[in-house]
């Protein structure tokens, strides 16, 4: 409205505010509407240093959104497991799969965080995907030459889980160099969860 009134300045301002106020990728998108072609590289550094107080989950998406993969490894490399483990699927699966050619090593963060965060909350039904994860994990480690951080993740999941016999079967295949097939992923199971539920409620 106000840039059609001639008043993209203050469409800018408002835009920028917002941003500020919930830094996202949406309001990025948003805020590069108003900003002018020529300053766009300016205003994209301006609002990546704006973003650093976003939450994890709204700062990755945007760094993935802009393609900014460097500065994603960055925040990749200072966050703990823990807090990675924290994260939906949605989030850091898309970061994995971004990172593994560049920085195999932390995408096998992400692929390990993905697996643990079902096997810590006990999903049952979700363990073939947990078991995908962390075949991703092992593929990551073995390209980046870390044979001894894949084997303290082995450790550590034997340590947590070893009581999960029906999770614990197949990850003993996998520590023992058992490939599994290529599962959808977790974005294509979700959205095939989502059209059986709409056609149970039209039927």
């Amino acid at each position: 409205m106000l840039t059609k009134l001639g008043r993209g300045t203050e469409a800018l301002e408002a835009a920028w505010a917002d941003f500020q106020k919930h830094p996202s990728k949406y309001t990025y998108d948003d805020l590069m509407k108003y900003v002018p072609a020529a300053q766009r590289p300016a205003w994209h550094g301006k609002a990546l240093e704006a973003a650093q107080g976003a939450d994890l989950r709204s700062l990755i998406d945007l760094l993935l959104d802009t393609r900014e993969l460097e500065r994603l490894a960055e925040l990749v490399r200072a966050t703990t497991d823990e807090t990675l483990e924290d994260l939906s699927h949605y989030t850091t699966e898309p970061a994995a799969k971004k990172l593994e050619k560049a920085h195999p090593d932390l995408a096998a963060r992400l692929w390990c965080a993905q697996g643990m965060r079902i096997v810590n909350a006990g999903k049952s039904k979700y363990y073939g995907a947990a078991l995908w994860n962390f075949q991703c994990a092992r593929r990551c480690c073995e390209r980046a030459k870390l044979a001894a951080e894949w084997e303290q993740i082995v450790r550590r999941v034997r340590s947590c889980h070893h009581r999960k016999t029906g999770f614990m079967t197949g990850f003993e295949a996998l520590a023992a160099g058992a490939d599994r097939g290529v599962p959808p992923s977790f974005l294509e199971r979700a959205k095939a969860r989502w059209v059986e539920r709409r056609r149970r409620a039209d039927s």
